[in-house]
């Protein structure tokens, strides 16, 4: 198989040593990527799986920066973008690696992802990238979480692979073509934590290459491996990728607009449920411009 294996650790030592078990002959193909992570995954890695190439990076940057690291690691056509959490369930890999050879114009494929038990789990996102549509979701996650999913069930609009538009796959097992990968730049590194994926999709489309779930393909996906014990913050930089989501889209002003969206539904979201991470999340949003958020630049 022409394809590397690229895993950006962070914190979650246990299941990192589950996925390189369950890899079994793909680890001599596998590169890790220890984003200066306080569990030390690098030495895990040298200790027990000595056939896995270990990246060892000085600072942590942030996701997007790491897999960049890791992909130029690597030299195959094909790179699959592991979480730690993570693997293929059966022939998973060969599946997306039949699917995507198929498909000349191919830039990424995802897999259909599922829990440990065999639930399906969400493959695909579409982020608010409205200001309202980002203040109703703030407001009431869950229930729009259940009515995209309601909506999703449709058939209609879709792509060959199943997307809808404005849809992107999720980031937990991701295979890339190096050729697109690398004509659109890879990763955009001032994502520090999510949206990275959907900014890479949305570039890989606007540059005519195909994004694509493959529905034969299973990966396991235990979710939030590296962010458990970091909630409030990884709220925080979920709130910030949306809105540089919408600034590269539409522009700072935009943005901006989206924020004070975001604070007016925060802060009713905190009078509702005063114990909730709402009020001190409003109170950060306050604070500051969407301009100053995302260092200036969308």
């Amino acid at each position: 198989m022409n394809v590397s294996i690229v895993i950006v650790a962070y914190d979650a030592p246990a299941p990192l040593r589950r996925c390189l078990s369950e890899l079994g002959d793909t680890r001599a193909r596998t590169v890790v990527v220890d984003n200066a992570s306080p569990a030390g995954e690098g030495d895990l890695v040298g200790a027990e799986f000595p056939e896995v190439r270990t990246l060892r990076l000085s600072d942590n940057r942030g996701f997007g920066a790491g897999a960049n690291a890791g992909v130029a690691a690597s030299a195959t056509p094909w790179v699959l973008l592991l979480n730690p959490d993570a693997w293929p369930l059966g022939p998973g890999l060969e599946e997306l690696l039949r699917f995507a050879g198929e498909r000349p114009r191919l830039g990424a494929a995802g897999p259909v992802l599922t829990s440990l038990e065999g639930r399906v789990q969400r493959s695909t996102i579409r982020p608010p990238l409205a200001p309202w549509s980002l203040a109703l979701w703030a407001a009431a996650p869950e229930a729009v979480s259940r009515a995209y999913g309601v909506l999703r069930s449709g058939r209609s609009g879709r792509t060959p692979g199943g997307l809808r538009a404005g849809e992107f796959l999720q980031g937990a097992a991701l295979l890339l073509r190096r050729e697109a990968f690398d004509a659109v730049g890879g990763f955009d590194e001032r994502f520090f934590m999510y949206g990275e994926d959907a900014d890479l999709c949305a570039r890989l489309r606007a540059a005519g290459w195909e994004v694509e779930l493959c529905p034969t393909a299973r990966f396991v996906h235990l979710g939030a491996a590296s962010t458990s014990g970091r909630a409030d913050a990884m709220y925080r930089e979920l709130l910030r990728s949306w809105l540089r989501l919408i600034a590269k889209r539409d522009g700072l002003p935009r943005a901006d607009r989206a924020r004070r969206a975001l604070l007016v539904a925060l802060r009713v979201r905190a009078a509702v449920a005063p114990r909730s991470a709402a009020a001190p999340v409003a109170g950060w949003l306050a604070a500051s411009t969407a301009s100053e958020l995302l260092g200036g630049s969308g």
